[in-house]
């Protein structure tokens, strides 16, 4: 019976000769889950369950290296791994879905996943890497691809040993199959560098190897970055070539994304989705077995968009299903207000995880992964809970509560959602949008008290609470500067939310980080001469894999940036900026100045309720220390679950 609302998304679908429930695939990413030794342990299995519980058609939990190394996935190197990974597939198909498992080799991207061998087909990695510190790749000798070519065949029938349905091979953003791929990473001059012909050789060697091994029928999916988004790297003309050659060579699937580890702006919401469709399309067109995309899809409603119009014939979601794993099935029964959209920030899956070795982390949902705990433990002692303010910290921290048998009440003097208004007044920051309405349906489901004004002293005191949970966000950090009322003068939230606009054609930003980056680049678009003014030295010196894509959009709005400078004072139109040894520049400012110089916390109300009342009292999220989404729902998540 069709879906009545995404008859596509819900159709069957063949891989090879799998038969496939529906058309969204959980896509394959790293988690750090694994025990030991990159061995299967619990949190994987658990996590594999959970992944097709949710509804996913098929699922490829995790990767798995062909050879043993430091990797933030599994192995199957020999034998001793295959009963952790028939574990795995057991408990992904005894949940209602196909078991995938993906091969992988990090190559040159060895070092970026905390490993130390790092091979490619030619000393050459990203020069940003290189100019950080990255150990150049060792080349590999033929003697040595050929051991990779079979050890990928000898990987492929461990899985199919332990039972997975399918194997997928890792010939995108970076890994090794990549490094041959490329123009620019592949300097050979051999049977395996070159043409495009040679250059995809040990990728299609690699096909060979698996099916020698595990037989003509046994599916093989090839995961191939369009464009790797690099420079003078891999492009969709020669990508539309590899596919049709993979095709020939029967592959059953081709998974396609964009860009590599090293750049991922593609995954961010700089991106304009459309270009990759487009793309994939072109691929799509020269082949005939299916395509999976994905990149970015959070609604259900795009991805019925995207297989009506033939752009896909499958929805890979990876980070989306992080965010919230039981996604196919609320789509299927008409719960979309209850998903966790994904808000591309980067933080928890990337920064968090595969760049700082961690276990993989969700902005937006502060239960992934954690099998140790109940979620939503019922209170044992209910209690009258107030939870002053309504941003992520604070909606997390309500809904915990409620969920748990609390009564809370919650204070907001503006509305759902905070500062995440402004924070998503950017187009490409819109996907926090979703976030906010997000919150703002759980609220009507839960049916949450909030109470529209702000909370003071008295109002905690006098309404009888039991706890409270102080989660107001932080306060902008002040400037003290001469002149700053003679000239046109705001600060970033204020410009953000639109209650301040300046005419006018030169116009400053004071504070490099984020928000200050955010900023300029919209008064760009006004049509304003832009200047950004860092008293650090560097400018945008958050270490997130966000950062290149702001520095992309700062430098394409023609956005100038002075660092190691800071505002002095200002004279109405003028500004004048100087430098740690005293000297001073004049910059005219009639177009307005826009103060980013961060924020601060607000500990007051608590040091006043612990000091004169019995009241249990938490600040949570900026209120508490200023930080980002991720700490701010994770923290107000802990705090409601110990009251």
């Amino acid at each position: 019976m069709k879906h009545n609302k995404y008859p596509k998304l819900f159709e069957k679908g063949y891989i090879g000769n799998l038969k496939v429930k529906n058309r969204i695939i959980r896509n394959s990413m790293g988690t750090y889950l694994a025990d030991g030794n990159m061995y299967v342990g619990d949190r994987t299995i658990k996590a594999g369950a959970e992944a097709a519980s949710g509804g996913a058609g098929v699922v490829f939990m995790d990767n798995c290296t062909i050879k043993e190394m430091y990797h933030m996935g599994l192995c199957a190197a020999n034998d001793t791994y295959i009963p952790g990974l028939s574990m795995l597939a057991e408990a992904i198909k005894d949940h209602g879905a196909l078991a995938g498992m993906q091969l992988s080799h990090p190559g040159r991207d060895t070092g970026f996943v905390g490993g130390t061998e790092v091979v490619a087909a030619s000393s050459v990695t990203f020069e940003p890497w290189y100019e950080a510190g990255a150990a150049l790749p060792k080349p590999l000798t033929i003697d040595e691809i050929h051991d990779l070519v079979d050890k990928y065949g000898q990987a492929a029938l461990r899985c199919k040993k332990a039972g997975f349905d399918l194997v997928e091979v890792h010939g995108a953003g970076g890994c090794l199959p990549t490094n041959f791929l490329s123009p620019n990473d592949n300097q050979r001059n051999d049977m395996y560098g070159g043409s495009l012909h040679n250059r995809m050789r040990f990728l299609v060697e690699i096909v060979r190897s698996i099916k020698k091994y595990c037989g003509n029928n046994y599916p093989i999916s090839i995961k191939l970055s369009i464009d790797d988004c690099e420079p003078n790297g891999i492009r969709v003309e020669e990508t539309v070539e590899v596919a049709k050659v993979l095709e020939k060579e029967g592959v059953s699937m081709l998974n396609l994304m964009m860009g590599t580890h090293a750049v991922v702006y593609p995954s961010t919401g700089f991106y304009d989705i459309n270009i990759y469709l487009s793309q994939a399309k072109q691929i799509k067109d020269a082949v005939q077995i299916p395509c999976m995309v994905g990149l970015g899809v959070q609604t259900a409603s795009l991805a019925e968009s995207i297989l009506e119009s033939g752009q896909g014939d499958f929805i890979a979601l990876a980070k989306q299903e992080i965010a919230d794993c039981n996604w196919p099935n609320k789509v299927k029964n008409n719960q979309e207000d209850d998903i966790r959209p994904c808000i591309k920030c980067l933080v928890g899956c990337t920064d968090n995880g595969i760049i700082g070795h961690h276990p993989i982390r969700c902005a937006v949902n502060p239960t992934v992964y954690k099998y140790y705990e109940d979620k939503y433990p019922q209170a044992k002692v209910v209690k009258n809970v107030a939870v002053i303010g309504a941003g992520p910290a604070g909606m997390e921290a309500a809904l915990t509560l409620v969920k748990r048998g609390h009564k809370v009440t919650v204070y907001e003097k503006r509305k759902i959602g905070g500062t995440l208004h402004e924070a998503s007044s950017a187009d490409y920051k819109k996907d926090i949008k979703l976030f906010i309405n997000y919150y703002e349906k759980q609220a009507q489901k839960y049916h949450l008290n909030i109470i529209q004004e702000e909370a003071t002293y008295d109002t905690i005191v006098n309404g009888g609470y039991d706890a409270c949970i102080i989660a107001t966000g932080g306060k902008p950090r002040t400037l003290d500067v001469n002149g700053l009322e003679t000239g046109k003068v705001t600060y970033a939230l204020n410009y953000l939310n639109g209650e301040v606009k300046f005419d006018g054609e030169n116009a400053l930003v004071i504070g490099g980080g984020i928000t200050g980056a955010e900023v300029a680049v919209e008064l760009a678009k006004e049509g304003k001469k832009v200047t950004i003014i860092e008293v650090m030295d560097q400018f945008l010196a958050l270490p997130s894999a966000v950062i290149p894509a702001y520095q992309m959009a700062v430098e394409q709005a023609g956005v100038k940036v002075i660092t190691g400078h800071r505002l002095d004072y200002v004279d109405h139109d003028q500004a004048i900026i100087v430098d740690r040894f005293g000297n001073k520049k004049e910059l005219k400012a009639d177009g307005g100045i826009v103060i980013s110089a961060g924020f601060m916390p607000q500990l007051e109300l608590q040091e006043k309720l612990e000091e004169e009342t019995d009241i249990e009292v938490y600040t949570v999220g900026d209120a508490k220390k200023v930080r980002q989404i991720i700490d701010a729902t994770h923290e107000g998540y802990a705090v409601a679950r110990m009251i």
